[in-house]
């Protein structure tokens, strides 16, 4: 077993066993403290580029069926442009043009994010995906909260920043 793998199982045993060691109510409690708290840490210290109050969990992009996502379990934090429309081709349509602005949005973002053109929501819906990860830290260990905050905070921040400058493309698009 070569160091790579070995490292990836240990990590892969020690988070499911974090999962696994508390009951659903304390890992929902321990959700709904980890959120809380991170709205709170966003709050505290930025704002909108437009220096509007902003609900960073919540992030309202102002486009029908365009949703900035923030996710974090057992094992993993996700950062993701969701495009849902039930419309294939308006969904396609909508990943043309961040497909078009892709530059842009990676130079705001500082690094190049994975690019899903088919991907599917835990409900099944079909949608398109534009997202990155954080690999190995715990919603459930409250000594990585504080690595998942910055990986959310850097790319959200920069996504707002990316948005106020292109949203209106997006919402012409959308009509």
């Amino acid at each position: 077993m070569n160091d790579e793998y070995r490292q990836l199982h240990e990590l892969l045993v020690h988070t499911s066993y974090i999962y696994f060691m508390y009951s659903k109510e304390e890992r929902s409690r321990l959700n709904t403290l980890f959120w809380t708290s991170f709205g709170k840490y966003m709050g505290n210290r930025h704002r909108s580029v437009s220096n509007h109050k902003v609900k960073w969990v919540n992030y309202k992009t102002g486009v029908s069926h365009i949703y900035f996502r923030l996710y974090a379990d057992h094992s993993n934090a996700v950062i993701s442009i969701d495009i849902q429309h039930k419309d294939e081709g308006i969904r396609e349509l909508f990943l043309e043009q961040f497909i078009q602005l892709k530059g842009v949005l990676h130079g705001k973002l500082g690094e190049e994010w994975q690019w899903q053109k088919e991907a599917t929501t835990v409900s099944g819906q079909s949608i398109c995906r534009i997202c990155t990860t954080l690999s190995g830290k715990s919603v459930y260990i409250k000594s990585d909260w504080n690595d998942i905050f910055q990986f959310f905070e850097h790319r959200m921040v920069a996504l707002d920043s990316f948005w106020e400058e292109f949203k209106d493309i997006f919402v012409h698009l959308s009509k």
